[in-house]
């Protein structure tokens, strides 16, 4: 009985510090229970908050990845919690505690008493390990706790810088557009008289915020289900902005035209391609459609006067 208590609570435990660590320090963060956790709790909001008006549905959308946050944390805490109570269990049965309190005997509820004293560094002193292999074990459960928190707090730091680059990078569109449902209203500035000007800082500067934040997405997952009340300031709108210019540049002049060669264009295409197939292979439910394939003027001349 007391080995099968041990073996359950290695893999909890065990379960929880490797979804920690594949979350936290992996540089793809792919938490096999907080990618679950992310998708599960979205869609749950996206489901309850179906039938509400437009305004109220945002609001509970824009709530959806920050309740993540905690939840996962939580659920990281808890496995360890109740993994080290299923060892302290078994040394209950066996005789490994003292019970200094009267009335107080091995159960499963003073199992997790003691691991959520030990975790919480409190140690009240009524129930204690009293033979050298629980001693070690309630140390190290303190350090894994503490551990969890402080990775915990770093992860939410780095979440909430890539937001912070989402941010600036879609504010930046949103102010260069002079109409800002339309990209093509931002190159408008860089044409005076029709002549293209400071294109090529103009195309490097999108690329640099499109790596960061293809990056910061890989490295945080969790950024894809953050949603402002703000349209603006999402990913969606970010990518069309960038995509409009993108194609405008490289398709909407004439064969040879100088801006249709800036050198950093072909590198900002490539970004955008990357970070669109990303989000479609992790995210998306429904894969989107692939463009279809390019055709001849002549071809095309036909079709539409026909």
């Amino acid at each position: 009985m007391e080995w099968v208590l041990h073996a359950i609570g290695v893999s909890l435990v065990l379960a929880g510090i490797a979804d920690v660590f594949l979350t936290v320090l992996h540089p793809d963060g792919f938490g096999f229970l907080s990618s679950r956790l992310y998708s599960g709790l979205f869609h749950l909001v996206r489901l309850l908050t179906r039938p509400l008006p437009r305004r109220l549905r945002a609001l509970g959308l824009s709530l959806a990845a920050p309740l993540m946050v905690p939840v996962t944390i939580t659920a990281w805490i808890v496995l360890v919690l109740v993994g080290y109570a299923f060892m302290y269990y078994a040394g209950m049965i066996g005789g490994s505690f003292n019970f200094s309190s009267p009335g107080l005997e091995p159960s499963a509820g003073e199992a997790l008493y003691v691991s959520g004293t030990a975790i919480s560094t409190l140690g009240f002193g009524d129930v204690t390990p009293g033979r050298g292999p629980y001693q070690a074990l309630a140390v190290s459960e303190a350090l894994i706790g503490f551990g969890i928190l402080t990775l915990a707090i770093t992860y939410v730091v780095g979440i909430y810088g890539v937001l912070q680059q989402l941010g600036v990078t879609a504010a930046g569109l949103l102010h260069q557009a002079e109409d800002t449902a339309e990209p093509l209203s931002i190159l408008r500035p860089h044409f005076p008289d029709g002549e293209p000007q400071d294109i090529e800082a103009h195309v490097v500067t999108h690329h640099r915020s499109l790596v960061e934040i293809y990056e910061g997405l890989r490295r945080y997952p969790i950024v894809y289900y953050y949603h402002s009340r703000r349209a603006y300031r999402s990913l969606p709108y970010t990518l069309r902005m960038i995509g409009g210019v993108v194609g405008a540049l490289r398709w909407g002049f004439p064969k040879g035209h100088s801006a249709s060669h800036a050198p950093w264009l072909p590198a900002l295409h490539t970004g955008l391609d990357m970070l669109i197939s990303y989000v479609d292979e992790r995210f998306l439910s429904e894969h989107l459609e692939k463009s279809a394939a390019p055709v001849s003027f002549d071809t095309f001349k036909a079709a539409f006067n026909g």
